[in-house]
C-alpha cells in the first residue's frame, strides 16, 4: 500500500504544474498547441489582446478583391489591435497571401468556413451580392453587420443604412452609368461606415518574386538596364470589350520604340497568348512576350515597368498597387469607379452606348475600336513626363 502511495507521489512530482489561466483573447493563443511565442500565458511579455474582431467577406473578382484592400488600412488605423479575418475565393488567395494587415485568410471552402459559425464578430463587412457570400453573411454572428446578406426569398438584402447606395448601384443602371461619380473605394468605404481618405492598396511582391520577374524579362530578351513599357492586352471574360485591339497595340508598340526609346512588353495570361503573338508580328518592333507567369510574378513584372497601358482589369489594379504610372483604357465598364491615385490617365471610348457592362456586344464597331493610337500615345507620354 505504501509503495503505491509513493508511486503516486513521484508521478505528481513529475507532472508539470497546471497553468492557472490562459490568455484566450491573445492573438498568439492557439489552444490546441503552444503558441510558439512563450512557454506559458502567465507572465508572458508578448501578451497581445485582440481588439475588435472583424470579418470581411469579399470573394471575387480578383481586381475588386485587390481594390478592397485599402479598407484594411482604415480598419487598422481606427483600431490597431483589431483582428481581421478575410474570406476569399481560392483563385484570389494569392493576391492576399502574406498581406500584413490580414490576421487570418480563409478560402471559401466548407471545411475552412465551418468554425466561423461558432465564433462571434464585432463587425461583419459582406461586400458581394452573390448567393454564397450573402448566405455566409446571413449565418455568421456579428454585433454590427454592413453590406449584403441573403434574404429568405433567396435575394440579397442591404444589412445596414450605409449599404443602400452600393445596393442601389447594382439595380439602377441610370444611377451607376450616369449619376454616380464615386470610385469603388469611396462606395466601399461608405458601405463600411468609414471616412475615405484615399487610402492606398495593400500589396507588395516578395524579393523572390521580383527576382523571378527580372529573370523572366531577361529570358524574353530584355537587356539589363533596358527600359520598358508594359502592355497588358487582356480584358477578362466577364464583360465585352475590356481589351484594346490588336491593331491598336501593334501601332502603339511602334510608337514606344520610335518615340520613347523603350521596349514594349506584351503581357497577359493563357487567354492572351495568341493575341500577343499577333501583336508582336504586326508591330514590326522589338516587342517582348515573356513566358506565362503566375499572378504574383506577373505583378512583379508590372512593377519593373516604367509605365503600364491596360484595360480595366486585374493588371490595372496591380500596376496601381505597385505605384506604376498607368494609362487605363475603358470600354464597357464605368471609368468613374476607378481611383488612379494621381498615377495615371484614363482614355475613354467615343461611342454613346458605353459604359454598358454587357457580356456580349451587339454592334460591329465597338467602343474599343473608337479609341485611337494618337490619344493613347499622348496619354502615355504625359504619364511618363517628369513631375
Amino acid at each position: 500500500m505504501a509503495r503505491r502511495t509513493g508511486t503516486r507521489r513521484r508521478a505528481a512530482r513529475k507532472a508539470a504544474p497546471r497553468a492557472t489561466f490562459y490568455h484566450y483573447d491573445c492573438r498568439h493563443f492557439r489552444g490546441d498547441k503552444p503558441c510558439g511565442v512563450a512557454e506559458r500565458c502567465e507572465g508572458c511579455a508578448s501578451y497581445a489582446p485582440i481588439g475588435s474582431r472583424i470579418l470581411i467577406v469579399k470573394l471575387g473578382a480578383s481586381g475588386d478583391v485587390l481594390r478592397t484592400t485599402p479598407l484594411l488600412r482604415a480598419l487598422k488605423s481606427r483600431d490597431p489591435s483589431c483582428h481581421v479575418t478575410w474570406v476569399v475565393d481560392p483563385p484570389s488567395l494569392a493576391l492576399l497571401a502574406g498581406n500584413r494587415l490580414i490576421d487570418r485568410l480563409l478560402p471559401f471552402a466548407w471545411e475552412d468556413l465551418f468554425p466561423l459559425f461558432v465564433e462571434r464578430f464585432d463587425l461583419l463587412l459582406s461586400l458581394d451580392k452573390e448567393p454564397r457570400g450573402t448566405a455566409l453573411a446571413a449565418l455568421v454572428r456579428a454585433t454590427e453587420r454592413r453590406g449584403f446578406g441573403l434574404g429568405e426569398d433567396g435575394a440579397p438584402r442591404p444589412l445596414s443604412p450605409s449599404s443602400f447606395y452600393a445596393y442601389d448601384l447594382g439595380i439602377d443602371d441610370h444611377l451607376k452609368f450616369v449619376v454616380n461619380e464615386k470610385t469603388y473605394q469611396e462606395i466601399v468605404f461608405d458601405l463600411a461606415g468609414l471616412p475615405y481618405e484615399r487610402e492606398d492598396y495593400v500589396y507588395e511582391p516578395s524579393e523572390e518574386e521580383r527576382r523571378a520577374a527580372q529573370g523572366a524579362l531577361r529570358e524574353a530578351g530584355l537587356a539589363p538596364g533596358e527600359r520598358a513599357i508594359g502592355l497588358n492586352t487582356g480584358g477578362g471574360r466577364a464583360f465585352a470589350n475590356k481589351g484594346w485591339t490588336v491593331g491598336g497595340f501593334a501601332r502603339l508598340c511602334e510608337r514606344i520604340e520610335s518615340r520613347l526609346g523603350r521596349r514594349a512588353i506584351l503581357l497577359g495570361g493563357a487567354d492572351e497568348a495568341e493575341k500577343n503573338a499577333a501583336i508582336a508580328r504586326a508591330s514590326g518592333a522589338r516587342a517582348v512576350v515573356p513566358p506565362l507567369l503566375g499572378v504574383r510574378t506577373f505583378a512583379a513584372v508590372l512593377g519593373e515597368m516604367d509605365a503600364v497601358v491596360t484595360g480595366d482589369t486585374l493588371g490595372l489594379h496591380l500596376a496601381l498597387a505597385l505605384g506604376r504610372p498607368v494609362v487605363a483604357l475603358f470600354g464597357s465598364t464605368a471609368p468613374q469607379e476607378i481611383e488612379l491615385y494621381g498615377r495615371g490617365e484614363k482614355v475613354l471610348p467615343h461611342v454613346p452606348c458605353a459604359p454598358c457592362y454587357l457580356r456580349e456586344c451587339p454592334v460591329t464597331s465597338t467602343c474599343m475600336d473608337s479609341i485611337g493610337v494618337d490619344e493613347v500615345a499622348s496619354a502615355l507620354e504625359h504619364v511618363l513626363a517628369p513631375r
